[in-house]
């Protein structure tokens, strides 16, 4: 179990802009407290992560077997996804979504059953790439910030990177794709101070932490009935409608990234103005869009 002292009698209940630069570290726009972890692990902790510290820590749910055991790996995922309930002071039912990044892996971009995508749409899924932990929250990030409610999303708390170390084939990473991240990142960190840089590094896995979201999703919801095949679409077709208005884009759009939520007699899902809530909880693959001419990862 690796513990964090990071000075809590000194700047733990501080805010978050009043904490020591030497912990700050700004990437690809985002603001993050990087803490060091007795065992060399670092967490960067997002301005949303920081109230709620205590609840994340890797003690809370990075212990031995703790995250198999109590944590529940998503219906559906894709990759290693988990809702993992840790105590909270004030809310009973706080829950993280532990998800490990695929950054460097091959994607195997899969799109909704009959959905019809022209050459050039074809072209441009072949050739993505699954976004870096720190893109993806760069990405949530702006999202968040030009969409606000019209498109709800988790928020991003911190990002884990334990110290143990694994070779490639382990992490399932391509070591030739490895040349791009990097570059990019470098290029985003080159104004940084020297002792505040941030690079990765490829012998360790990282882990995004999300706040969970309350609901199912709407495949799910069709499933159970909530929904009819005719309005699975329609929701499905409405939600990319409504990003790509925004100027965003989930490649592999799919109903299981819709989080839909029912009324409290549990019968119907709740809407607005007769349209269905929901909220957009998968985001390794959010790109803007139309695609820039040079896409960055």
């Amino acid at each position: 179990m690796e513990r964090f002292d990071f000075g809590l009698h000194l700047y733990r209940h501080r805010h978050f802009d009043a904490v020591p630069n030497r912990l700050r570290r700004r990437i690809f726009g985002v603001d993050y407290l990087q803490l060091r972890g007795k065992q060399a692990g670092d967490l960067y902790v997002t301005r949303h992560g920081w109230p709620v510290l205590a609840s994340i820590l890797p003690s809370q749910w990075f212990v031995g077997e703790r995250l198999s055991k109590i944590g529940r790996q998503l219906a559906g995922a894709t990759g290693a996804v988990y809702r993992v309930p840790v105590p909270h002071p004030v809310c009973t039912r706080f829950a993280l979504v532990v998800k490990f990044s695929r950054f460097a892996q091959e994607a195997l971009v899969s799109m909704a059953p009959g959905e019809v995508v022209d050459w050039e749409e074809r072209d441009r899924i072949a050739a993505s790439e699954f976004l870096s932990p720190f893109a993806e929250f760069a990405h949530v990030e702006r999202l968040r910030a030009e969409a606000g409610a019209r498109v709800p999303t988790k928020a991003p708390l911190a990002i884990y990177s334990p110290a143990t170390r694994y070779l490639d084939w382990e992490l399932g990473r391509i070591a030739h794709r490895r040349w791009w991240y990097d570059r990019v990142l470098a290029e985003d960190q080159a104004a940084q101070p020297e002792d505040a840089k941030v690079g990765y590094d490829w012998e360790r896995m990282y882990i995004l932490l999300y706040r969970w979201i309350d609901g199912i999703d709407a495949e799910a919801a069709h499933q159970q009935g909530h929904l009819t095949a005719a309005e699975l679409r329609e929701l499905t077709d409405t939600a990319r409608a409504r990003l790509r208005g925004l100027g965003w884009d989930v490649l592999d759009h799919k109903p299981r990234h819709l989080i839909v939520r029912t009324a409290a007699d549990g019968r119907r899902l709740l809407c607005r103005r007769g349209q269905t809530l929901w909220a957009l909880v998968d985001y390794e693959l959010l790109v803007p869009y139309p695609a820039p001419a040079a896409a960055t990862y």
